[in-house]
């Protein structure tokens, strides 16, 4: 059973991510509102993936206390055969320059680092989170003053240890210690919210003030070291607040507003719903496209979207993002009415043994393309 809001949730994160890549082919003349949006968006994508890839697991999780052992073995092997794919698919995307930075090997990363916390009960996850988010920041901290003093000098950005260093603590704006305490609330968040107005509520309001304590915190780092730095105390607090915000509260209008409210809300973020069918599918192709302009953008030579000096002309800045964004839109909603799961969800249903072989090429069935309501209350 697909939950419509959890399809909502992932194709806000998709939408934000557009938006953070494409903005960049924009001139500095845009509202100040609308740069204050923009990097609210940007800020919320990854977390927020993160997060709804927890609380997805947790879904599927909630009865695996009657599981047998085969039955966990199996779904630990076919989630990590999952991140093992997202892995190598990142890394292949990372190949040729996009203007993206790319996530999915980082979430890969996440998700087998997450693994020996599938099937473990709700404390163990609430500790784990816990302690990553005190240390996190400092273990940050103290790799970035390493790799400052010690002359590590990479000479790719392929290299084993380049890569281990980037996926865990040196990456400039991704890395495990960010991401895994956001998995783990993800999945504590599908034991103890889902399906609950009054939790979802104060997740919301969580959430908002963790986005208030932000603002505070990273004035104060960077009055303290003149920068902000990525990682930090305040920048945890941001991507986590924003998270649950977006979160809670495309949850609190998809599932528990009056009925007139729901059906407008589920019409209106029906393109999103979308697109969160097939997540993986819609980022690599909003990476690839990118990579094509960014293609014709490196040579050097004016074209119809940069002038010398590589100045974004406009309107055909704005078009741009217009135009990729649509893309993504339309083959999510055209895809989902005519064959239901998206593609490379089909590959990768197959290739973690979760689907037979034949399901890449199986038409759409209802599941794919019905909106669920909200679960039960969950209890205690």
């Amino acid at each position: 059973m697909r939950l419509n809001s959890l399809d909502v949730v992932r194709g806000f994160a998709i939408f934000a991510m557009v938006i953070a890549h494409t903005v960049v082919f924009l001139d500095d003349r845009e509202p100040r509102a609308l740069g204050v949006l923009f990097q609210f968006l940007n800020d919320a994508a990854s977390p927020l993936f993160a997060l709804v890839i927890g609380v997805t697991a947790g879904y599927q999780l909630r009865e695996a206390a009657l599981w047998d052992a085969r039955r966990k073995s199996f779904f630990a092997i076919s989630w990590v055969i999952k991140a093992i794919v997202l892995i190598f698919v990142g890394l292949l995307l990372s190949i040729n320059f996009s203007g993206v930075l790319v996530v999915l090997d980082f979430l890969g990363v996440m998700m087998l680092v997450a693994t020996p916390f599938l099937f473990l009960p709700a404390a163990w996850s609430v500790g784990a989170a816990s302690v990553f988010l005190a240390l996190a920041p400092i273990v940050n901290g103290a790799a970035r003053d390493w790799a400052l003093t010690s002359g590590f000098s990479p000479t790719s950005r392929f290299d084993p240890t380049v890569l281990l260093l980037d996926w865990t603590v040196l990456g400039s704006a991704y890395r495990l210690t960010s991401l895994l305490p956001m998995l783990l609330i993800g999945l504590l968040l599908a034991r103890w919210q889902l399906g609950s107005a009054r939790r979802t509520a104060w997740v919301f309001g969580g959430g908002a003030v963790l986005l208030g304590v932000s603002l505070v915190v990273r004035r104060w780092e960077e009055a303290m070291t003149g920068v902000a730095q990525s990682g930090s105390y305040g920048d945890e607090a941001r991507d986590l607040g924003l998270a649950l915000v977006a979160y809670a509260g495309i949850q609190l209008l998809s599932d528990f507003s009056g009925a007139r409210m729901r059906a407008w809300f589920t019409r209106f973020t029906r393109p999103l719903a979308d697109m969160g069918t097939m997540a993986f599918t819609i980022y690599c192709l909003h990476v690839l496209m990118l990579t094509v302009i960014w293609s014709q953008l490196l040579r050097g030579e004016e074209n119809w979207l940069a002038g010398p000096g590589l100045i974004y002309r406009q309107p055909q800045g704005v078009l741009t993002m217009i135009a990729i964004l649509l893309i993504c839109l339309l083959f999510a909603a055209v895809w989902r009415r005519l064959l239901g799961v998206g593609p490379l969800e089909r590959v990768i249903g197959v290739l973690s043994l979760r689907h037979p072989p034949g399901t890449l090429l199986a038409g759409p069935v209802a599941s794919t393309r019905r909106s669920e309501p909200a679960l039960q209350a969950p209890r205690g």
